[in-house]
């Protein structure tokens, strides 16, 4: 995280490196936090059917003090927004694997893959999926990392 010491700086905090670099509004002084939310935090979009329409991601699980999160890595979030008579209800803390991401992913053979959007698969403490299908299309790279029903379940692999 950088720091500019002065009244209205500047504090990064960046999950995808896609995002734009947020400023902090000039009321807010030193020592009084991050800011808003809004400024700091990253909205996934969940790429299952699992009810959930809009994730906040808060943490990325194993990866000790790492700012971005890439594709195959899991992470813990907050469920914004959900469908109604759904099993996940709105600000529920759930684990997720990142499967797409705009920032782009360079492969041994020189192929870059960007997607257009930030998106996550819902899952459970053993790695499984909780929804029943999978939108989109999503990276082999997830065979590697043991996401092999997300694989299955997916209409495009790249």
């Amino acid at each position: 995280m950088t720091r500019y010491a002065r009244r209205g700086g500047k504090i990064w905090v960046r999950i995808f490196p896609d995002k734009p670099v947020t400023v902090r509004p000039t009321e807010t002084r030193m020592c009084s936090g991050k800011g808003s939310p809004e400024y700091w935090i990253s909205v996934v979009k969940p790429a299952d059917n699992s009810g959930a329409q809009e994730l906040m991601c808060i943490r990325i699980k194993g990866t000790g003090n790492h700012r971005y999160a890439h594709i195959g890595d899991i992470i813990v979030a907050v469920i914004k927004e959900a469908a109604p008579n759904m099993p996940l209800e709105r600000s529920k803390v759930i684990r997720a694997v990142i499967v797409r991401t705009c920032k782009e992913l360079k492969r041994d053979n020189g192929m870059i893959i960007r997607y257009d959007d930030n998106a996550a698969v819902i899952i459970d403490q053993e790695g499984n999926p909780k929804g029943t299908r999978i939108f989109g299309a999503i990276a082999r790279e997830l065979r590697q990392f043991n996401f092999t029903k997300i694989v299955s379940l997916a209409p495009e692999v790249l």
